[in-house]
């Protein structure tokens, strides 16, 4: 608690002396409209173009250099294709172009804007009959249709929430349409003034209660647009209003009319939601699941290896833009907001989970939560072995006796094997079980915390001692090894529940006999589902 308390303190310093820099420059007389930069520009536009890949930077050999070489690993380069060997020839890369617009054709991306434009055209097509195109005009039919075309949702229990959400908003509406233009009896300046109080209100649950957004939202617009109505049919005419087809309705007709246009294009999205088949919530969050579990797994792999070339000294200047460290920051910092980002919408599924009805068993929706917080405890620590590991950088010039000891830390490091990557390994087999639902392989247990205080005592008993206790680089090695502690508690915890899942693979039974006495016997596979 007293190394976050100090870092923190340390963290807010900085931003202060930041600021100052920023006052004591001028820049803050300035007003000016921050945009983003050119290069920002030409980084996001192929990023919109191509996978979420990051190519690693050129490596020059031996012929191009004379410094020492630097191998990036596997995770640096594009995703390896299992059917296709990289390109060699400008007819192979031409193939690739080719493939990639096939999969953006059929990306489940492109079949859900098919399925929004099937549904939207089966409310359209009654527009282009000739027999039907007068009903289409007069009852205000195009309304329906941007209710289908704004109301489908990829899965199947966001669906239900929208067509429950918008048809009581509608209901809202035309209630609060009502009360404002017959309590003042349709004068105009009193149903200007009650629609601006109605509106205030509803705007108020927008900010207060953003999950019912939907409703809020659809109910102002129902009520401007019926009030807005009447009040141009009361300054226009009724002939003028009109003169466009539609027959100019009471209001107390135009808001029913509105509210069975908004209900018949619900419903119909409601439809096609399921038709032909439905994508679930509950499958969306099993996938995003496992992808968080494997986004877990590389964001590990970044953290040993940060926390490894921090303390041998191998990570060059972080100033460098080429150098190992930066680059290894900037690939753990993209993990992390893709995570965190995962991690949010797998709590969106999980909250739409109940609005999808159950055909058999009941939906494990507690057990998905836990392992959802169990993931996100881990992240939690992973971060902060990340940010203390960055304490142990020392500086010789500014600070010579702090360096002395970490100096003299880091070089018995060093001489240790600090080389574990087996819990990079458990997240990978949990990510795979859980994406394809494929049982664990049978007794995989949580990684031991690796006891590098243990084996740093045996070689030298004096550089974990008590009187070092000031030291910044030893209260952050405490806070690292408490972690990893507390990490490997968790990962017992997540192996646990995501066999509880999918399962585990035994080839064994257990035979009970009258005396209550276990007789294990070996015999064929069979498939644990606890």
């Amino acid at each position: 608690m007293e190394f976050l308390l100090w870092s923190s303190g340390r963290a807010v310093l900085d931003l202060v002396k930041f600021a100052d820099t920023k006052v004591e420059a001028g820049t803050m007389k300035k007003k000016r409209l921050i945009t983003p930069g050119t290069k920002r520009i030409t980084k996001w536009v192929p990023a919109a173009l191509s996978t979420e890949d990051s190519s690693a930077d050129h490596s020059p050999d031996t012929s191009e250099s004379t410094v020492v070489t630097i191998q990036v690993g596997d995770a640096y380069q594009k995703s390896k294709d299992p059917e296709h060997l990289p390109p060699t020839s400008a007819w192979q890369r031409f193939g690739n172009a080719i493939r990639a617009i096939s999969h953006i054709l059929g990306s489940q991306e492109s079949a859900f804007g098919f399925r929004v434009a099937c549904a939207t055209l089966s409310i359209g097509i009654v527009a282009f009959l000739r027999d039907t195109q007068d009903f289409f005009i007069q009852q205000r039919l195009v309304w329906a249709m941007i209710m289908v075309s704004i109301g489908m949702t990829v899965t199947a229990g966001a669906g239900v929430f929208g067509f429950v959400g918008r048809v009581a908003g509608t209901v809202i509406a035309v209630c609060t349409s009502y009360l404002i233009w017959y309590i003042v009896d349709g004068k105009m300046p009193g149903v200007i003034v009650l629609l601006f109080v109605f509106t205030f209100c509803e705007t108020y649950f927008v900010l207060k209660y953003p999950r019912f957004t939907v409703i809020a939202l659809i109910s102002v617009v129902t009520q401007v647009l019926v009030v807005g109505y009447e009040l141009q049919v009361q300054k226009v005419g009724v002939q003028v209003a009109q003169s466009s087809g539609q027959p100019a309705y009471p209001l107390y007709q135009l808001a029913p009319y509105r509210l069975a246009c908004v209900s018949g294009g619900m419903l119909v999205a409601f439809i096609w939601t399921f038709f032909p088949f439905p994508l679930t919530a509950r499958s969306q969050l099993r996938k995003d699941l496992g992808a968080s579990l494997y986004l877990l797994a590389n964001y590990y792999s970044c953290v040993h290896t940060t926390v490894r070339m921090r303390l041998d000294g191998s990570g060059g200047n972080p100033q460098d833009k080429a150098s190992p460290e930066r680059r290894l920051d900037k690939a753990r910092a993209q993990v992390f907001t893709k995570e965190l980002a995962l991690l949010a919408g797998l709590r969106q599924h999980s909250a739409f989970t109940k609005w999808e009805p159950t055909l058999g068993g009941k939906f494990p929706r507690q057990k998905y939560d836990t392992i959802i917080e169990e993931v996100q405890n881990i992240l939690n620590y992973m971060s902060l072995i990340s940010y203390a590991s960055s304490i142990l950088q020392y500086d010789d010039e500014n600070d010579p006796e702090q360096a002395s000891w970490l100096k003299t830390f880091g070089q018995l490091v060093r001489s240790v094997d600090l080389t574990s990557h087996e819990l990079t390994s458990t997240l990978s087999l949990l990510s795979a079980a859980v994406t394809n639902g494929n049982p664990l392989p049978p007794y995989l247990q949580a990684p031991e915390p690796y006891k590098l205080s243990a084996k740093l005592e045996a070689i030298d008993a004096d550089i974990l001692n008590i009187s070092h206790i000031a030291e910044p680089g030893y209260a952050a090695f405490a806070v690292m090894q408490i972690a990893s502690s507390l990490i490997s508690d968790d990962m017992g915890k997540l192996i646990q529940n995501v066999k509880s899942l999918v399962g585990e693979v035994d080839f064994s039974f257990h035979i009970i006999s009258s005396s209550d006495e276990a007789l294990e016997t070996k015999a064929g596979p069979r498939r644990k589902t606890d």
